[in-house]
C-alpha cells in the first residue's frame, strides 16, 4: 500500500519581514515578483515600499543598485548600461542595450542628469524626456515655446522637491546676442506636466555648463558673469522649492594656471574640478552645502602623456576605498589614488563613448507623481 507523506506546512513570515526582504532586492526581481501573487503585486506598487526601496538603493555603501548609462560614438544613437559595482571590481564587464523611448536614431540627444532613478533627456533643447529605464517607463514634457535664434542653446538640469514632492526640470534660455541680459527661466513640474516662468538669471549671468547639478534640494550651475571687459565665473545654486537664487562662494584655489571649472557630484556633495597646468584634473567636495569653509581638495589626478590633448571627463563616482571613475578619449578609467595606478575596465560588446550618467535602479515611475 502506498502511503504519501505530507509536506510541513510552509512557515508564516511576518509582513514586516517580507517588506524588509523585498525592498533590498533589485528592481529586476522585483518586477517578476510582481505575478507571484496579488498581495505582493499590490506592496511592490504600493508608494511606501517604492520610497523604501529607493531610500535603501540610494544609500546603499557598495552601488549594489547603481548602474553607469553610456552614449555610444556610433553614428546612430545607442545607449548601454552596465553595472558600477562590476566596472570597480572586474577586468571586464557586461553591458546591456538600453530602448530609448524616442525613435530618432540619428539624433544624439544630451544626458541631463539623474535623480531616483529618473534619467532626463534634453530633445533639440524644446523639451525633456524623464524615463525611467529599470522600469521602461518614460515621460515627454510639453514643448519649451522658446523664440529661438542662432547661438541660442537652453541649460537643463533634473532635480526633487522634497517638500512639494515633486521631481522638477529647470531650463536657463540662453541667448549670447544679448550681452547683459537676463537669462529666461522655465520649471516643469512632473506633478502638473507643464512648463512656468520663474525668476530670471541675474543680470549678465549666463550657464557654460548646460546641466545644473542636483544637490540637497538645490540645482547648481556653473556661469559665467561679465564684469566690464572681463568675464568672471561664479556657481549659481536655485532652491527647488522656494525657486529662489543664491551664489556659492568657489574654495581658494590657483585660479591663474588652471581651466574653468564645471561642477559634478560625488556621494551627494557637489564637487567642482579642473584641469590644473594640463598636468592633473584636481577635484574639490563640498561637505556642507552652501558654506565656502567646507570645501576640501579630494583628488588629484594625474594626466599620462597625451599627444591628442583630450581632457578628462567627470569624475562620475567614487568608490569606498577611493577609487574615482571617469572618462578620456571616450573610454571608462579608473584612478586609484592610494598607489597612483590607472585601470582600464573593459566593457563587452562596447567601446567609444560620448558622454555617461550614474544612476540608481528605483521603481519611481515618471507617471505616477
Amino acid at each position: 500500500m502506498f502511503h504519501s507523506k505530507l509536506l510541513p506546512p510552509l512557515p508564516f513570515i511576518p509582513h514586516e519581514l517580507v517588506v524588509e526582504i523585498l525592498s533590498r532586492l533589485p528592481v529586476k526581481s522585483l518586477l517578476k515578483f510582481k505575478c507571484v501573487c496579488k498581495s505582493w503585486l499590490t506592496l511592490i506598487s504600493d508608494p511606501y515600499f517604492i520610497k523604501k526601496h529607493l531610500h535603501l538603493s540610494t544609500h546603499s555603501t557598495y552601488f549594489t543598485h547603481h548602474r553607469v548609462i553610456l552614449s555610444a560614438t556610433t553614428a546612430e544613437f545607442h545607449l548601454k548600461s552596465c553595472s558600477v559595482i562590476s566596472l570597480f571590481n572586474n577586468p571586464s564587464t557586461l553591458c546591456d542595450d538600453l530602448n530609448y523611448p524616442v525613435k530618432n536614431k540619428y539624433r544624439h540627444d544630451g544626458i541631463v542628469g539623474s535623480c531616483n532613478g529618473l534619467l532626463c533627456f534634453a530633445i533639440k533643447g524644446d523639451c525633456v524626456l524623464l524615463w525611467n529605464p529599470s522600469i521602461r517607463v518614460s515621460k515627454k514634457s510639453p514643448p519649451l515655446a522658446n523664440n529661438w535664434r542662432s547661438g541660442c542653446f537652453t541649460a537643463f538640469g533634473l532635480g526633487y522637491d522634497h517638500v512639494s514632492e515633486d521631481y522638477k526640470v529647470v531650463a536657463v534660455f540662453c541667448d549670447p546676442n544679448e550681452f547683459f541680459s537676463e537669462s529666461k527661466v522655465k520649471v516643469y513640474s512632473m506633478v502638473t506636466n507643464s512648463w512656468r516662468k520663474i525668476q530670471n538669471f541675474s543680470h549678465g549671468v549666463s550657464p557654460y555648463q548646460n546641466s545644473g547639478k542636483f544637490v540637497s534640494g538645490t540645482l547648481n550651475w556653473a556661469a559665467s558673469y561679465s564684469l566690464g571687459s572681463s568675464s568672471l565665473w561664479v556657481i549659481v545654486s536655485l532652491d527647488l522649492h522656494k525657486e529662489s537664487y543664491r551664489e556659492i562662494m568657489a574654495p581658494d584655489y590657483e585660479k591663474e594656471e588652471c581651466s574653468t571649472p564645471s561642477l559634478g557630484v560625488l556621494k551627494g556633495y557637489l564637487c567642482m574640478n579642473y584641469d590644473y597646468k594640463r598636468t592633473h584634473l584636481v577635484v574639490w567636495l563640498m561637505k556642507d552645502h552652501g558654506v565656502r569653509e567646507s570645501w576640501v581638495k579630494l583628488v588629484s589626478i594625474p594626466y599620462l602623456p597625451n599627444p591628442e590633448d583630450f581632457s578628462y571627463s567627470g569624475p562620475y563616482c567614487i568608490s569606498e576605498n577611493g577609487e574615482v571613475l571617469l572618462m578620456f578619449e571616450f573610454d571608462l578609467i579608473l584612478y586609484d589614488p592610494r598607489d597612483h595606478s590607472f585601470k582600464y575596465p573593459r566593457i563587452e560588446s562596447g567601446k567609444g563613448w560620448f558622454d555617461a550618467e550614474v544612476y540608481v535602479e528605483t521603481l519611481v515611475s515618471p507617471l505616477e507623481h
